[in-house]
């Protein structure tokens, strides 16, 4: 039988719920789902992001199978890293070029970072007509180009909660060395090494 453990969304936050982490796996080998509660006083139009988070992490531990839950982790993961670069405009894009390459000389400019600097050659995934990439490679998500460390502007797994608090030390080398490949290849490797409860 499945037994619930309530979690209230207004009182809880980040720090404390990742405090709690550990335990909510624990709670998932035993098959106790983890269930939200709202105070009835409080609308809610909108979740906050942190509130949001916690939602993700929950559907994460509630997940019945292991590649759903691997899947899941991916996709948040991918969701968190397009939010920030496209939503805050990190790389500075005017017409169509990334602040990186208007700082160097014409003849130093890349397509995009889907180009080799030394061979000058592109990543097949890479759609030259919409500038977007073909396939959803977290490994490439995850990279920043020298220009925006200069800005102090870097994206470790440690900074991403799903991959931080689900994934193995391995996993988590799997994800960030990752480059052009898809979704499925890395879920596969994920799988591979599995962990999680």
């Amino acid at each position: 039988m499945t037994m619930e453990k309530i979690i209230n969304l207004k009182t809880s936050n980040l720090t404390g719920f990742y405090k709690k982490m550990f335990f909510y796996k624990l709670l998932s080998l035993f098959k106790i789902k983890l269930k939200l509660t709202f105070d009835r006083k409080e609308k809610l139009k909108k979740y906050t992001e942190e509130q949001q988070t916690i939602i993700n992490c929950i559907n994460i531990l509630n997940s019945n199978t292991r590649q759903e839950k691997y899947n899941l982790i991916y996709d948040y993961s991918c969701d968190y890293l397009d939010g920030e670069f496209i939503n805050k405009n990190l790389c500075g894009f005017k017409n169509n070029m990334c602040a990186c390459n208007r700082s160097k000389p014409e003849i130093l400019q890349l397509s995009s970072c889907c180009e080799s600097g030394k061979i000058r050659t592109i990543c097949e995934h890479f759609d030259k007509n919409k500038k977007t990439c073909k396939i959803k490679s977290i490994g490439c998500k995850l990279f920043t180009c020298p220009y925006l460390h200069r800005k102090g502007i870097k994206y470790p797994i440690k900074k991403i909660p799903y991959l931080k608090y689900f994934l193995s030390t391995r996993q988590k080398l799997i994800v960030k060395s990752s480059t052009f490949q898809d979704k499925d290849v890395i879920v596969n490797k994920l799988l591979k090494f599995y962990k999680m409860p």
